[in-house]
């Protein structure tokens, strides 16, 4: 009778044992998910978000600060990690005189030609639509703690003009990171803002 049962046993763990071993080879396990304590990780990633806007229905002008509490991470991962963000924002020109046009989503580079301001409080490199922390193959140390990000936004006065007149525009920062040797980038978080004449 002893007999009989090992062999369905050990198949059993065999078989538990490469389910395990697929899943975590797999990534389809996430050692923490703990949305409540604001808490985001998944796999060895370990981050912790902070910062806001000013409310969505105020009406803004020209300098205005649109950052209500600095943006900022966390880093408590136990491994090596990158981080870079993505700030659009929606762009009123209106060339030659022609009418208005309106380009959301618009990605900013710094140039000199943008229609906003932007303070980094960390290093950030820009290459190919993204803000890399501390420049595109730099790597955040293990448990590194706060990166402070960004702590002020405005629409610059100095490339923006009357066209803005009751328009409603959006301000969008979106922070992503990824394992050091993982070429995949996953959204932490995104940030969103969205202004102009309040509705009656």
């Amino acid at each position: 009778m002893k007999k009989r049962l090992i062999l369905p046993l050990t198949s059993l763990f065999l078989i538990l044992s490469s389910l395990v071993i697929l899943g975590i080879t797999y990534g389809w396990f996430a050692d923490l998910i703990d949305l409540d304590s604001g808490v985001i990780s998944v796999g060895d990633l370990r981050y912790f978000q902070n910062g806001d806007f000013i409310t969505d229905d105020t009406i803004i002008y020209p300098g205005l600060e649109l950052v209500d509490t600095e943006f900022d991470v966390t880093n408590t991962s136990p491994i090596e990690s990158q981080l870079r963000i993505q700030i659009t924002y929606t762009r009123i020109t209106n060339p030659g005189g022609a009418g208005l046009v309106f380009e959301e989503n618009y990605i900013y580079t710094d140039a000199s030609t943008e229609h906003i301001s932007v303070v980094f409080d960390s290093t950030f490199v820009y290459d190919t639509e993204y803000w890399y922390l501390n420049g595109t193959t730099s790597t955040i140390a293990a448990d590194s703690g706060l990166i402070e990000l960004v702590s002020s936004i405005i629409y610059d006065g100095v490339n923006t003009n009357i066209d803005y007149v009751e328009q409603d525009v959006a301000v969008s920062i979106t922070i992503e990171i990824k394992q050091n040797d993982n070429a995949t980038w996953s959204e932490l978080v995104g940030y969103d803002f969205s202004t102009g004449e309040p509705e009656i």
